[in-house]
């Protein structure tokens, strides 16, 4: 499929490009605090580029996205350019397109290398908006916020939980397992071995991440949506982990309820590691035409321009994802003003790691969720939670 790229794209460029506008459709998942921000780059995009149109469509959630998506290749009709995780992405390679035949190498060099990632030993996504797992906390109800594991907990014992009174220590929600796979590594401990023929998530380290969950979840406000709407609602969270990306819902939320709100890098154990979240861009090459796929790759590299992606990160809780925006005097002014700039950037100088691109980490991310939540809510021991996630890898390894 390359070999068939690089010819299609060898004739593209000897025929030249036709002199009439050309129309591409992004799919996003950017809500209500985030998508006016893109929808603007957008139309900047269009204004510097007069000879592209870009359809930018909002499909609603990450999950509406994703079953959006996988209808769209099924039925050969997918958008030219969405954002997709990692996991989303293993399950298409083959509609996709290979990004360094168009991209110029000083964009790809200048990504940072945490969030770079190849499939099978292609680039077939760049990150876009990418963030890290931080700590958000109450400065009102914990003054000094923890910096180990032991620290976190001890905060979260003194504080406990008073349900009638509304008040938690923490917080958690079981759709997002990626806050247990950041406790995971910090203890040392990952879902496979690194030839991924063993199942290694009910080995010691695994085991200990899970027992300090649990230990967590005691003083925990466990549910399905948002914490920060629970707090506008009136329910007082002392701290919990949260995306980087949340920090405009939660400071949205503070203001509502008329309470202080502060981020910090996440506490550490073994070590500071902390999952990295967020989508990435891809070009399908399913029902594109070659003009299409070379204008997407166009309003790609103008997104990941600095001033672009500047603009984007200062205003989202997302971080600049290249070495040039990260380093440069605007980004290091600004985390001097910014507290979930300066948190988020010093946690992904700390220590972070992406996705498992395992072709069914799908499906083990939707065995997490169920896991997770029945650990969570006391429904099973520590024990069980490893032991039964483990018996469920092994099965789809197999």
């Amino acid at each position: 499929m390359r070999k068939w790229w690089i010819a299609v794209l060898v004739l593209g460029l000897s025929l030249g490009a036709a002199a009439q506008q050309v129309t591409i459709t992004f799919w996003h998942a950017m809500g209500r605090l985030h998508g006016p921000y893109l929808e603007r780059l957008v139309q900047k995009f269009m204004q510097e580029n007069p000879d592209i149109r870009v359809d930018l469509v909002f499909q609603g959630g990450y999950g509406a996205l994703q079953q959006k998506l996988v209808a769209a290749v099924a039925a050969g009709n997918p958008p030219t350019l969405a954002q997709q995780y990692e996991n989303w992405t293993v399950t298409w390679l083959d509609a996709l397109v290979d990004l360094d035949l168009l991209l110029s190498e000083k964009v790809i060099q200048d990504i940072h290398p945490a969030f770079m990632q190849y499939f099978q030993g292609r680039l077939v996504t760049v990150p876009f908006n990418k963030s890290v797992i931080v700590l958000v906390y109450r400065p009102d109800l914990v003054p000094q916020p923890p910096r180990t594991w032991a620290e976190f907990l001890a905060v979260v014992e003194k504080f406990g939980k008073d349900e009638a009174a509304r008040k938690y220590a923490t917080g958690f929600r079981p759709p997002n397992p990626e806050m247990f796979l950041t406790l995971l590594k910090q203890a040392g401990g990952d879902l496979l071995s690194e030839d991924w023929k063993e199942v290694t998530i009910n080995n010691a380290a695994g085991l200990e991440a899970a027992e300090f969950a649990a230990k967590l979840a005691r003083y925990s406000l466990v549910q399905s949506g948002y914490l920060n709407t629970a707090m506008a609602e009136g329910v007082d969270i002392a701290l919990w982990l949260d995306s980087s990306a949340g920090w405009p819902y939660n400071v949205d939320a503070a203001k509502q309820r008329g309470v202080p709100i502060a981020v910090t890098t996440v506490p550490c154990h073994k070590t500071c590691q902390s999952m990295i979240q967020g989508t990435n861009l891809a070009i399908f090459s399913l029902n594109q035409s070659l003009a299409q796929i070379k204008a997407a790759a166009r309003l790609i590299e103008f997104l990941l321009r600095e001033d672009n992606i500047l603009y984007w990160a200062k205003n989202t809780g997302y971080l600049p994802v290249t070495w040039s925006a990260i380093n440069s005097a605007e980004w290091q002014a600004f985390m001097g003003e910014s507290p979930i700039a300066k948190a988020a950037t010093e946690q992904l100088l700390a220590g972070s790691f992406q996705q498992l691109l395992h072709p069914r980490y799908m499906d083990m991310r939707n065995l997490l969720i169920t896991y997770w939540e029945l650990l969570l809510k006391g429904q099973i021991t520590p024990k069980e939670f490893v032991d039964g996630l483990a018996a469920e890898f092994a099965a789809l390894l197999k």
